[in-house]
């Protein structure tokens, strides 16, 4: 069996393809198609997630696997949320989405405040049905970023019992306690029926 992942990031895919791998699946990744962009036009992970995967399952006529995750910030009302990837505008980088959100909260007087990473997976065949999954990871932010592993938020989040950020993190600790990769784990326990 072959799945698409539906991502050109690198770091994602090679998360992914190893857990695919423990499963027998192989997996391919949007950057082995010319196809067009998806739209995310949902106000929710879960929409967001549909519509990816049921979209180039469609067009692909393949299994895709898709993800939406984002982090949840207590102190700012629950953004950046589904704007994660793009908090300070389309095609900002990780960096000055980083910036964005360390400023918010300095301008709150705060230095730090409860946050969740969370992730939504979903599996759309190409005959439209599906399953999806979610995986949340508890901690909180601070406004003093740490560590050079990871991406994205990594450097300022700090997971419920540790006082390390996530990029302080090497790559398998961090697939064994992620948002995403409790989210993967979840999704290969209904591929494993699926192909049963």
């Amino acid at each position: 069996m072959e799945i698409v992942i539906a991502s050109k990031n690198r770091h994602k895919i090679e998360e992914i393809s190893e857990k695919l791998k423990t499963l027998g699946i192989e997996s391919l990744s949007l950057l082995d198609f010319e196809v067009t962009e998806a739209p995310e036009t949902g106000s929710t992970f879960l929409e967001n997630v549909y519509q990816k995967s049921s979209f180039y399952a469609e067009r692909l006529n393949m299994p895709v696997l898709s993800d939406d995750s984002g982090l949840v910030v207590d102190a700012l009302g629950g953004l950046p949320g589904v704007h994660s990837s793009r908090f300070a505008g389309e095609g900002a980088t990780d960096e000055e989405n980083l910036k964005k959100l360390v400023e918010l909260l300095k301008h709150k007087g705060l230095f730090e405040s409860p946050a969740s990473f969370v992730c939504f997976m979903m599996v759309t065949f190409p005959d439209g049905k599906g399953f999806w999954s979610k995986g949340v990871l508890k901690g909180k932010v601070v406004t003093e970023p740490k560590g050079n592993e990871g991406f994205g938020y990594d450097p300022i989040f700090i997971p419920e019992g540790d006082n390390r950020t996530l990029a302080e993190y090497s790559m398998i600790e961090k697939n064994r306690i992620s948002h995403r990769g409790k989210a993967l784990e979840k999704i290969v326990n209904l591929l494993k029926e699926k192909l049963k």
